[in-house]
């Protein structure tokens, strides 16, 4: 599987707007209980489903959102990227998880050279896949792939202001709610009024 072109021209074309399924949401139920659904790997990785432009264009959006969460407290924990691998493996195999790690690598490589020189560029492309998102899958859908970014800034056992800030923004552009990320995390809502400070936090499996 190639992922061919980089951003130009990569939503250029895309899927058609259309539902995948039930519209149903689970409102409370934390990320370590979200169920990856054959639905959510069939609409990610199965050709039969999606053509390979589109498909690559799906897991291309999901890196990029990913590599956001990583990059968002400022470095990168060798925690989230091996997350991101296991999850990728787990789900679509190993040939997607090698392609996925190194265009996540370069993804990484590119928001620290945008962040010095067009800070805002990186940020129009998390909207621009964001709104693909929003506009191609389900709730569901939608639901499972922010779960997967939550337990990304999990897996490293600590979560700060700044990566719930990059969960928050995921989560519009997808479409969703803010209280979706915070049902994810299944924390005290209460902790929102001290300014959510840096939390020792259990991870999760990797489904």
């Amino acid at each position: 599987m190639a992922f061919g072109k980089w951003v130009k021209n990569l939503f250029g074309g895309g899927a058609e707007e259309k539902s995948t399924g039930t519209e149903e949401r689970r409102p409370g139920q934390s990320a370590e209980k979200v169920s990856i659904t054959d639905e959510f790997r069939k609409t990610f990785s199965a050709r039969e489903r999606l053509s390979e432009e589109q498909r690559n264009s799906f897991i291309f959006s999901l890196l990029v959102m990913a590599s956001y969460i990583v990059i968002a407290d400022g470095r990168v924990d060798d925690s989230e990227t091996e997350y991101i691998g296991k999850f990728m493996g787990n789900n679509f195999g190993p040939e997607v998880e090698k392609e996925s790690m190194d265009v996540l690598h370069k993804l990484l490589a590119k928001h620290i050279e945008l962040n010095e020189t067009k800070p805002m560029a990186f940020i129009q492309l998390i909207g621009d896949c964001g709104q693909q998102m929003s506009k191609t899958l389900d709730a569901n859908l939608r639901y499972q792939l922010l779960s997967m970014l939550v337990l990304i800034s999990k897996s490293d056992e600590h979560l700060d202001e700044k990566e719930l800030e990059a969960l928050h923004d995921v989560s519009i552009y997808m479409g969703m709610k803010r209280q979706d990320v915070d049902d994810l995390l299944d924390l005290d809502p209460e902790l929102a009024k001290k300014g959510w400070p840096d939390l020792n936090l259990k991870t999760g499996e990797v489904e």
